[in-house]
């Protein structure tokens, strides 16, 4: 039977904090982690992480076509492996405070489908301009099966970095859908963690997002433009 919420991250590299956000995913009152999948995508990382849990319900992903900048498809994969009904993104980078989480499983049927629900987030600055930011774009929670039908995330961003997460948004809303933030709650904790030594040119995909404006902001044609796998991952116990 499928739990009430999947959770859905991403990652690349950087095996410690992955790790530690399992490790936090492990250590979740035992109530709440009977409602909630947990899917992790491996983006082609060439650290990788030991993931070790005992109780939380994880299962991995490995994307093995090695993409620059795939959160798109990631997110696409994730939202494809998913089981529940609601699916809530978010980057690896934050952690969701618990009794939030478990109120808002507690009210999911009471939630519009066509709703993408954004979540205020403590202590979120913006990597590029430095300006702070009252909720992440790239966590939302939405209805999976009008999700998959409103707008998906468009594939052709991947490769560059930039405005995958903002079309998404307008796909959605040009496709009838409408978003809104869940409520004044502080849902997630950001923990500060950015790579700088990647490449944030955003240029190519500023280019790419106006002329998809311009074209009608219609859903992505294709998904999962890229080799991908299961990874069995044993409970440690």
């Amino acid at each position: 039977m499928a739990k009430p919420l999947s959770i859905v991250s991403h990652y690349y590299n950087h095996p410690q904090m992955v790790e530690n956000q399992v490790a936090y995913w492990d250590s979740l009152p035992a109530n709440l982690l009977e409602k909630i999948e947990f899917i992790l995508i491996d983006d082609c990382s060439e650290d990788r992480p030991k993931i070790a849990f005992e109780r939380a319900d994880i299962k991995l992903f490995r994307v093995i076509s090695d993409i620059a900048w795939n959160q798109s498809g990631c997110r696409n994969l994730g939202s494809f492996v998913a089981t529940s009904e609601w699916a809530l993104f978010a980057d690896i980078d934050q952690r969701f405070v618990p009794w939030p989480i478990d109120n808002l499983i507690q009210n999911l049927p009471l939630l519009n489908k066509s709703l993408m629900y954004h979540m205020k987030i403590k202590e979120l600055i913006n990597i590029l301009s430095g300006n702070s930011l009252e909720f992440a774009p790239s966590t939302f929670l939405v209805h999976l099966p009008t999700y998959k039908v409103l707008g998906r995330y468009d594939e052709d961003f991947a490769g560059h970095y930039g405005y995958e997460d903002l079309y998404a948004h307008r796909v959605w809303e040009r496709n009838g859908g409408k978003r809104t933030l869940l409520n004044n709650t502080v849902y997630f904790e950001d923990l500060g963690f950015g790579t700088t030594t990647l490449d944030r040119d955003i240029s190519r995909n500023d280019i790419l997002s106006q002329q998809k404006l311009i074209d009608g902001c219609n859903n992505a044609p294709t998904i999962l433009r890229f080799e991908w796998e299961q990874v069995d991952i044993g409970r440690s116990n």
